[in-house]
């Protein structure tokens, strides 16, 4: 009688069976979360509608599906294997943990599937980042940025064993938000930015590694009402000519700054002037100041859906202490919310690997 025996002896896992295709993960701001093929972006993405226009327009209302509606609003839109590890890092200070593959299929017009039906977030908490990992190594780290001021950074091997049912990876202070959560080395620099137009950039290595259970320490020393909106990793040997910081406005002015700018200082200073606000402009505050590319397009949108897309080197260089120019003409009440940049391969593509 024949018999058929297994090589390996081993069990075979889920992950055996499942091809390790590259995919992309998007999520909206309203909770929404589908995975494609890359190929649906190769000749139609979300972004396609939106081609670049002229600096100062007023752009379009809608969204990527023309549908106008926070459901299809994208917050996170990225490429990554189906055997990658998806953390999904919620302001609460928790982390969940799904292979790509688990992520519900949908079409390039369908929103997906509310996250809470995926995963058990807590009523009222929100994803505010979503990072891709392949490999859990010793030598990086997570680095976690909170409204406050507050960073902390872990190993990213710490993560390995955090599963679909969440585990808490940072204590927070009343009333404070867990906002930003970059993947990070020793060598690199964080830089950091204030509503109020002043920044700091100092070294990861300033923040020394803690346990997943602990608070952070001060980044930025800030004034009462004051609070961090942007907070980036600048990794070393990427800085080149054609790398600025992009820093735009509640209220739709924005400039470009030299990366040299922002020397490198001490961790818990209070900061350098990055951007002056027009005289009377009580309410207006810096909403993005991140690295960006001569190559790449920034995509602004606005509370009320207007959405402008223009090239990154139509934004005029200036120094710290100017006001920038418009960006984008706002309609009476209506204030930029979002500020995403549209990499080299999302104009080839049409799909953004970041927002």
């Amino acid at each position: 009688r024949t018999m058929i025996e297994s090589e390996g002896g081993g069990d075979i896992s889920e992950l055996d069976l499942i091809r390790n295709s590259r995919s992309i993960i998007v999520v909206t701001r309203s909770g929404y979360m589908k995975r494609m093929p890359l190929k649906a972006f190769e000749s139609q993405g979300p972004l396609k509608a939106f081609e670049s226009q002229g600096r100062g327009t007023r752009g379009k209302r809608g969204t990527s599906d023309a549908t106008g509606t926070e459901d299809s609003e994208v917050a996170h839109c990225f490429a990554c294997q189906d055997h990658d590890t998806l953390l999904m890092i919620t302001q609460r200070g928790v982390a969940y943990a799904l292979r790509a593959f688990q992520a519900p299929k949908g079409g390039r017009t369908a929103k997906g599937q509310p996250i809470p039906s995926i995963l058990p977030i807590q009523a009222g908490d929100v994803i505010t980042a979503v990072l891709p990992v392949s490999k859990f190594s010793e030598d990086e780290y997570i680095i976690l940025g909170t409204e406050m001021g507050k960073v902390k950074r872990t190993s990213l091997a710490a993560f390995e064993n955090v599963s679909n049912r969440g585990l808490i990876i940072a204590v927070l202070d009343k009333g404070d938000r867990l906002l930003f959560a970059h993947r990070c080395r020793d060598e690199d620099d964080l830089l950091v930015g204030s509503k109020r137009g002043l920044a700091t950039r100092f070294r990861v290595s300033d923040v020394r590694p803690s346990s997943r259970r602990t608070k952070g320490v001060i980044a930025m020393k800030m004034k009462e009402g004051d609070g961090i909106t942007d907070m980036n990793v600048l990794t070393k040997g990427d800085e080149t000519s054609h790398e600025s910081i992009l820093a735009v406005t509640s209220e739709g002015f924005g400039k470009r700054l030299a990366t040299e700018e922002f020397i490198t200082r001490a961790r818990g200073g209070a900061g350098v002037i990055a951007m002056k606000f027009k005289p009377g402009s009580q309410k207006d505050f810096l909403t993005c100041m991140r690295p960006v590319q001569n190559d790449e397009d920034v995509l602004l949108i606005t509370e009320k859906g207007i959405i402008v897309r223009q090239h990154a080197k139509d934004i005029p260089s200036q120094g710290r202490k100017a006001t920038g120019v418009v960006v984008q003409k706002l309609d009476s009440g209506d204030h930029i919310t979002t500020v995403s940049i549209v990499p080299q391969s999302a104009n080839k593509n049409g799909h953004a690997s970041t927002l």
